[in-house]
């Protein structure tokens, strides 16, 4: 096997919570080294504590957050607190013998910690720092924070939902991914500069430009013809029929999508040749535009016949663009994603095996990517990172966690440790929840899920 792309770089990742978590989350499948650091004075909240394991904190709480080993696999985890002037000087010691620094503090926050750019890269001149902050390190609102729903306003919001309704986000926080791929991406070509000249630099991320430059032709809309785009729902500029149709079950969709008259003469053959599709009202593309409200509502009078695999099989072999809308259940037990090794089974040693989503969605022919270690517990690494890379004695890291500049459990001095939903609470509040969930993982993926015995 050919050497992985990042081997050999290593990563120092301040990343908390989504946005910058994100973005650094694709490194270790290519062969980089990270070093997650936290402090036990300030651990990555809230994803350590987002989605317990079984919906049960257990004695580790801030170890049990599903959604912290989802973006964090691959990682070694330290704690230092880098408002600790002895952990600064660790920090800065570390920085010496790495290659990069991701961040996604406030602009103000490294250069609280006295750790901004220019001192970082007077001790190492070669370092790369990726800081991915919601509006940039310059401009009037370099200060203001912000998670994923302030970062979409930059006018994602005002262009998702129904004609008639009011704005909504996403529900998958597209702010904190698209920050996140854009630092991601920004830092591979300045590794690839850095490579050729010698030099690092400073890579400034704003969540919310990510947001607009991923607008494509919505900005376009206004720029080229004067015209500010407005929420349609499912519906395309253009293509009809588009949309998301009602199948058999109880929320159960097909996705469609006609783009030429040559796939709407499949689809019309595809399920019979009904009468109403001789319409002229459908007879062209633009007529199906302009008449989609109807157009819909007879398709959805096929589809709600079918159950969404099988509406979605008949006009897949018509070669129509179709797919059953799968929800995530149907996604982790999708046998195709099987087959492309989509999953990743880690084993973790507070919550046991499990199975996650690959967070690289890529196959590489000759390098292949890096099997992942298990997101890291809460200074799980101390000793491996500050013995091994820094040459640290046990007696001074022992001190160091009596101070305490690092740790293994947080320290709690305002977060109260949250109560997760119960169950029972959840199935009453409609919330569907599969009580035997880890048996049909395990079974499907060929592996006993769950907790150790």
């Amino acid at each position: 096997m050919a050497k992985l792309p990042l081997e050999g770089i290593r990563v120092l990742d301040l990343t908390r919570a989504v946005a910058g978590t994100t973005g650094t989350l694709f490194w270790p499948f290519l062969g980089a080294e990270l070093i997650k650091v936290e402090a036990i004075q300030r651990p990555d909240m809230p994803t350590r504590e987002m989605q317990f394991a079984e919906n049960d904190p257990g004695d580790q709480p801030w170890n049990r957050g599903g959604y912290f080993h989802r973006l964090n696999m691959g990682k070694m985890g330290i704690t230092l607190d880098l408002v600790n002037p002895k952990a600064a000087e660790i920090f800065k010691r570390l920085v010496a013998v790495s290659d990069v620094v991701a961040e996604n503090y406030s602009p103000r926050a490294m250069k609280n910690f006295g750790l901004d750019y220019p001192v970082l890269s007077a001790i190492n001149p070669g370092i790369i720092m990726v800081s991915m902050s919601g509006f940039g390190a310059t401009g009037p609102r370099k200060d203001w924070v912000a998670y994923a729903g302030v970062m979409e306003s930059a006018g994602l919001t005002s262009i998702t939902g129904y004609p008639d309704g009011m704005p909504m986000a996403s529900a998958v926080a597209h702010g904190d991914w698209s920050t996140g791929a854009a630092g991601a991406a920004a830092l591979l070509t300045a590794l690839y500069y850095r490579e050729k000249s010698g030099k690092g630099q400073h890579i400034d991320v704003s969540g919310r430009e990510a947001i607009v430059s991923f607008l494509g032709e919505k900005v376009l809309e206004y720029t080229m013809n004067g015209r500010v785009p407005t929420r349609q729902a499912n519906r395309h500029a253009w293509k009809a029929p588009h949309g998301c149709y009602p199948c058999q079950g109880d929320d159960s969709w097909v996705t469609i999508v006609v783009s030429n008259d040559e796939e709407w003469n499949a689809f019309c053959k595809a399920i019979g040749g009904p009468a109403w599709t001789k319409d002229e009202k459908f007879a062209d593309g633009l007529s199906r535009w302009k008449n989609q409200e109807e157009l819909n509502r007879l398709i959805g009078g096929w589809t709600c016949q079918r159950d969404h695999n099988e509406a979605a099989k008949i006009l897949l072999e018509a070669s129509v663009p179709a797919a059953p809308v799968a929800d995530p259940k149907e996604v982790m037990m999708d046998p195709h994603l099987r087959e492309r090794n989509f999953y990743e089974i880690i084993d973790q040693p507070v919550v046991g095996t499990r199975v996650f989503p690959k967070q690289l969605p890529a196959h590489y022919s000759v390098t292949g990517v890096a099997k992942l270690r298990p997101a890291p517990l809460l200074g799980q690494h101390n000793h491996e990172v500050l013995g091994g890379i820094l040459g640290m004695s046990e007696a001074e890291i022992r001190q160091l966690e009596e101070e305490p500049v690092l740790g293994t459990e947080p320290i709690r001095t305002v977060r109260a440790k949250p109560s997760p939903m119960p169950l029972d609470a959840m199935k009453a509040g409609g919330v569907q929840v599969d009580d035997d969930y880890l048996e049909q993982l395990g079974r499907f993926h060929g592996v006993k899920m769950g907790p150790h015995d």
